[in-house]
C-alpha cells in the first residue's frame, strides 16, 4: 500500500518538495559553506570606504539577494531556509498530536452517549481556532510576565493550546467513524463470538481506519500551518520573543524578534512594516502556500491510492 502511495506522482512530487526542503533546512550552512551563526546575525549599516553611511536596514532583495532582509536586518534567504524544519516540525507535531489524542479517546468509549459533545463540537467550529489560541496565548505571555518559566517550559504548553483546541473536533469525528465500524456485521460477529475489545480494535478497525487517519493528518498539517501564518501576523511566536529597539535613541521603536526561526515569526516580526518592506512578509508566505500546496498533492495521492484500492477490491469480489 505505501509503495502504490509513493507511485502516485502528486503524492511524490509534494513529499519530496518537503523532503528535500527539511535536508536543506539541516545542512544549508555546509552546502553554502557559510558560519550559520554569522549567516543569522543582524546586520548593520552599510558604508562606503571614506566611512560614510550609504544604507540602512532594512535592505531591498536588489542590495541583499536573492531575498533582501527583514526589519532588523537579518538576511531573509538564511531565515527561511533555516526555519523551513522548525516551521514542517512544528506542524508536524501538532498534527500528530491531535490525530493521535481524539483517537486515544475515541477507541477508549466510542459508544458512550456524551449529549453535549455534538452541541460542544458544533459551537467550537464558530469560534475561529486562529482567535481562540490568540486568547490563549497571550493569557500564557501574561503569566510568564508575572512568573516567568523556561523556553521549554512555554513551548511545551502553547503545544497544548495549539493541540488542544483541534482536538474536540476530531474526537467527535473518529468517534462517529469507529461507531459505524462496530456496527458492521463481521464485527458484531467477532464481538459476540468473545473476542476481546483490543483484539477487535488491533485487528479490524484500525486497519479499516487507515485511510481516514492519513488523511486527517494531512489535512490537520495544513490547518496547523495556516494557524501558524495567522498567529505570526498577530505577533504570536513560538518560543516566544525579545524586543529589539530601533530608530533614533531618543524614539526607540519597539520590534518584537521571535526567538524560534519558525516562518510565522518571520511574517510577524515585519507585518507591521508591510508597506516598507513588502518582500519581508511576502517571501515567507510564498513559503507557506507552497508547502501547503506540496501538502494538498500529497493528500490528492493518497485519495488516489485509496480509490485504485478499492476499485481492485472490488474487481477481485
Amino acid at each position: 500500500m505505501i509503495l502504490k502511495t509513493f507511485m502516485q506522482p502528486s503524492f511524490l512530487f509534494g513529499f519530496l518538495f518537503i523532503l528535500v526542503l527539511l535536508i536543506f533546512s539541516y545542512h544549508w550552512p555546509a552546502i553554502f559553506d557559510v558560519n550559520k551563526e554569522k549567516s543569522l546575525e543582524l546586520l548593520t549599516n552599510k558604508y562606503n570606504d571614506e566611512g560614510t553611511v550609504i544604507a540602512v536596514p532594512p535592505f531591498k532583495p536588489s542590495d541583499v539577494p536573492p531575498f533582501g532582509t527583514d526589519v532588523a536586518g537579518k538576511n531573509l534567504f538564511y531565515q527561511i531556509i533555516d526555519g523551513a524544519k522548525y516551521t514542517i516540525l512544528i506542524a508536524f507535531g501538532i498534527a500528530f498530536f491531535r490525530v493521535f489524542v481524539s483517537v486515544v479517546i475515541a477507541l477508549y468509549s466510542p459508544k458512550s452517549k456524551i449529549s453535549y459533545l455534538d452541541d460542544l463540537v458544533q459551537a467550537t467550529l464558530y469560534i475561529p481556532g486562529t482567535i481562540l489560541a490568540y486568547m490563549l496565548m497571550t493569557a500564557l505571555f501574561s503569566k510568564q510576565a508575572m512568573e516567568p518559566m523556561s523556553s521549554t517550559k512555554l513551548i511545551i504548553m502553547q503545544f497544548f493550546i495549539l493541540i488542544m483546541i483541534g482536538v474536540l473536533p476530531l474526537i467527535s469525528t473518529f468517534s462517529n467513524e469507529i461507531n459505524s465500524l462496530l456496527n458492521k456485521d463481521y464485527i458484531v460477529s467477532t464481538i459476540a463470538l468473545g473476542s476481546k475489545k483490543t483484539y477487535v480494535y488491533y485487528k479490524h478497525v484500525l486497519p479499516e481506519l487507515t485511510e481516514k487517519l492519513v488523511l486527517v493528518f494531512a489535512q490537520q498539517m495544513i490547518q496547523s500551518l495556516i494557524l501558524l501564518a495567522h498567529l505570526g501576523v498577530l505577533a504570536v511566536f513560538i518560543g516566544g520573543s525579545v524586543t529589539l529597539f530601533m530608530g533614533e535613541p531618543l524614539e526607540p521603536i519597539p520590534f518584537p524578534i521571535p526567538i524560534e526561526g519558525e516562518w510565522a515569526g518571520i511574517i510577524g516580526m515585519s507585518f507591521a512594516k508591510l508597506q516598507v518592506t513588502p518582500w519581508a512578509v511576502l517571501f515567507p508566505l510564498a513559503f507557506f502556500a507552497v508547502t501547503i500546496f506540496a501538502m494538498n498533492l500529497m493528500i490528492r495521492g493518497i485519495q488516489n491510492s485509496f480509490e485504485v484500492k478499492s476499485r481492485n477490491s472490488g474487481v477481485i469480489k
